[in-house]
């Protein structure tokens, strides 16, 4: 099996994982990834941080006047247990659905995913596209988003990446998030069916995501330009995600520099395994990953102690500028109890 026809699969698993419904982080009840998206508004991480106190009463007078937005509010502040409110689904239903009735995208978006999980309500998938179907209509991003979601996974009707990608293209453009033009590359990548795949078109939705954020589309990027021979430029753009703090750019630079694995028989940078060393210090102190500890010890063993120390040495700024503490300390967390998969 060609690396290619492996790497092809790989960033299919990639795109199916990425459909499965992002608000099941949410009630995980383990330890979260900082940054991982908690569903919901996108601006849900952001809108927890500023809603301390009992601000939920407030908002529940103000939606009792026919306010949308408080009743959102009011909505979010039941469904996640902030503002003062404790957890409620049945009541987080209520105002959702009075703010829905108003043409409030957010709460359609809220009431979708309600449905998707069986939140309050029964799991239905069928209502869920209904709810995010109006929040698309009415301008949300992340309805589109979730919408063509449902037409690329296939699990209520039959695939359909041509809606998928008029979806993920609206959302792409209206939206301030990388993920709708990740997923829109990945669609135009990998093709399937009747949608013939267009390199071209990936590729600038591939930099899109990249652009608005996502560093680790520049994996993606890379490969495009390695499939086709352009090996300088393949090697830059695996600098540019890991100088962005892209985990997985780190990582395939690391074994770049270290000529290991796909990079064994082939150069996109120079043989550098002290550079590889520090990238995977850095690496290794943002994410946990089995395989970025198994590669940084291998490369470790390449070189020389006091190459390990410049090595470290250049990579604490990095450290300081991409690593938060939080992710510091999740990985910490995360390495000293890893996650059992039965």
């Amino acid at each position: 099996m060609s690396f290619l026809i492996i790497k092809r699969f790989l960033i299919l698993l990639g795109f199916l994982l990425s459909l499965m419904p992002s608000v099941l982080a949410q009630d995980d009840g383990g330890l979260s990834a900082p940054g991982a998206r908690n569903g919901g508004s996108p601006r849900s991480k952001k809108f927890i941080v500023r809603t301390a106190g009992g601000k939920y009463l407030n908002w529940i007078e103000e939606a009792k006047k026919g306010d949308a937005e408080k009743g959102y509010l009011a909505g979010i502040a039941f469904y996640r247990g902030i503002g003062g409110a404790a957890r409620d689904y049945k009541k987080a239903f209520k105002w959702f659905k009075m703010a829905a009735k108003k043409d409030n995208s957010a709460a359609n978006v809220n009431l979708g995913d309600m449905y998707n999980l069986g939140h309050f309500v029964s799991k239905n998938e069928n209502k869920a596209f209904q709810w995010y179907l109006k929040a698309a209509k009415l301008g949300s991003s992340e309805g589109m988003e979730k919408l063509a979601d449902i037409y690329a996974d296939g699990e209520i009707f039959e695939k359909n990446y041509f809606e998928a990608a008029k979806w993920y293209q609206k959302a792409a453009e209206s939206g301030h998030i990388p993920s709708p033009a990740l997923k829109l590359a990945r669609v135009y990548y990998l093709g399937g069916g009747h949608f013939k795949k267009d390199e071209k078109k990936a590729l600038k939705w591939f930099i899109k995501a990249f652009e608005m954020g996502d560093a680790d589309a520049s994996h993606y990027i890379s490969g495009i330009y390695e499939d086709n021979g352009n090996y300088l430029e393949a090697g830059q753009w695996l600098v540019k995600g890991a100088e962005k703090g892209g985990s997985l750019a780190m990582f395939y630079l690391a074994k770049a520099y270290a000529g290991i694995g796909e990079y064994s028989n082939k150069s996109v940078v120079r043989f550098d395994p002290a550079q590889a060393y520090k990238w995977l210090c850095v690496l290794t102190k943002k994410e946990y990953q089995l395989r970025f500890d198994k590669l940084f010890r291998r490369v470790a063993s390449k070189i020389s102690k006091s190459e390990k120390e410049k090595a470290e040495k250049l990579a604490a700024p990095l450290i300081a500028e991409l690593i938060s503490d939080e992710e510091i300390n999740w990985t910490k967390k995360a390495r000293a109890k890893p996650l059992k998969l039965k």
